[in-house]
C-alpha cells in the first residue's frame, strides 16, 4: 500500500486521519496486518480461500465452505461502525492520552452514542490483553486496593471497618514489575498468601530476585527466590537495591487514570482497565504510530461480544 509516510512514524491524530481517508485504505491495512497477503479462514484455519466479487470484500473457504469478511474473529466482528471510526478510536485510546479516553469523550469525538463508545472501548481493552512472559530479571511485587476512600465519603455512605486490606467496597490488585521491563497486574479476591503466592510463582522464574515490602505472606518467597524487602511501617522505603518505588509509581498512574478519566470502575470490568494501563506501560518506548499498529494487530485474534461483556463471568 503506497504511503508518503510509514504508519509507525505517525505522531499525531491528524496524520492518521489524513492517511486513512477512505474505508478501503483501512480494510487494506487491517488485512495486511491480519494475514500478510495470505487469507486464512477464521473458522477452520484453511488457506484454501478465494476472494468473492461484490461491493463488500468477502472470502469463501473451500475447506469448510463458509464465507467470511476481514472482521470475523476480531474485535470488529458484528460491528456496524466503520473501520475509519474504529481506527481513530484505537489511536485516541492507545496513543492520544496516557490516561485513556472516557466513553463520553470518545462518543463526541467519533460521533457515536455513549453506549456504543463504551462497548468500543471495552473491545479495544480486550485487544490489550496479551500474555505476559515469565519474568527472569529482578522484580518488584506489591498490592493495592482500588475503590473509594472512606474519608472522602459522606458519613451516611461510609462502610464500617473498611480500612487497610478490607475488600468490602474495594478490589484488591496484585502487581509484578520487572526492573526496566514490563508490568503484570490483575485483580484478586484478597491478598492472602494462598491467593497471591501462586500468581507470583507462575509469573516469576524460580531463583529470581524479588523485592517487596514487609507484608508477611511474602516471606514464604524465600524458599524459591532471593527475597529482599523494606519496612514501610518504620518509613523505610529504600534499602540497597530493595524498594518498590517503580511499582508504586505504576499504581499511582492507574489510580490517576481511574479518578481523572473514568471516575469509577466496577469490580467486574477492572481487569480490562488494568490491561489498558499495563499495555501502555509495557510499550512505553514505542512511537505513537507503532503503539497504534501494535494494538490494531493484537485485535486481529480477539473477540468480545456484548452479551459476554455485560453478563459474562466476573
Amino acid at each position: 500500500m503506497a504511503a508518503t509516510k510509514d504508519i509507525r512514524d505517525f505522531d499525531s491524530l491528524i496524520e492518521l486521519v489524513e492517511y486513512f481517508d477512505t474505508e478501503a485504505k483501512c480494510e487494506a491495512h487491517f488485512e495486511l496486518l491480519r494475514w500478510n497477503g495470505v487469507p486464512v479462514c477464521p473458522y477452520c484455519e484453511s488457506e484454501r480461500v478465494n476472494a468473492l466479487k461484490g461491493k463488500t470484500k468477502r472470502y469463501k473457504c473451500y475447506g469448510c465452505r463458509k464465507q467470511f469478511g476481514i472482521k470475523v474473529g476480531t474485535i470488529f466482528q458484528d460491528s456496524n461502525i466503520s473501520l475509519k471510526k474504529w481506527f481513530f478510536a484505537i489511536y485516541l485510546v492507545t496513543s492520544g492520552d496516557k490516561k485513556g479516553s472516557s466513553s463520553y469523550a470518545l462518543a463526541k469525538n467519533i460521533k457515536v452514542s455513549q453506549t456504543t463508545a463504551w462497548f468500543i472501548l471495552h473491545r479495544i481493552r480486550e485487544s490489550y490483553n496479551v500474555e505476559t512472559p515469565v519474568f527472569t530479571k529482578p522484580v518488584e511485587v506489591d498490592e493495592t486496593f482500588i475503590g473509594g476512600v472512606e474519608q472522602n465519603k459522606h458519613a451516611s455512605k461510609r462502610t464500617p471497618n473498611n480500612q487497610g486490606r478490607s475488600t468490602k467496597t474495594k478490589t484488591a490488585v496484585i502487581g509484578i514489575l520487572e526492573r526496566d521491563g514490563k508490568v503484570f497486574a490483575t485483580p484478586v479476591v484478597n491478598t492472602t498468601g494462598a491467593v497471591v503466592l501462586p500468581i507470583m510463582r507462575s509469573k516469576v522464574a524460580a531463583g529470581n530476585t524479588i523485592y517487596s515490602d514487609e507484608y508477611r505472606p511474602y516471606r514464604a518467597l524465600k524458599a524459591d527466590y532471593v527475597h529482599e524487602f523494606v519496612c514501610h511501617k518504620v518509613e523505610e522505603y529504600v534499602k540497597g537495591n530493595a524498594h518498590t518505588n517503580n511499582l508504586e509509581n505504576y499504581w499511582s498512574h492507574v489510580k490517576r487514570t481511574i479518578v481523572g478519566t473514568y471516575h469509577q470502575v466496577s469490580r467486574k470490568h477492572l481487569g480490562r482497565y488494568l490491561h489498558e494501563t499495563s499495555f501502555r506501560y509495557n510499550n512505553r518506548s514505542l512511537s505513537c504510530g507503532s503503539l497504534f499498529d501494535l494494538a490494531l494487530a493484537n485485535g486481529t485474534n480477539k473477540r468480545l461480544d456484548y452479551k459476554t461483556l455485560v453478563h459474562g463471568k466476573k
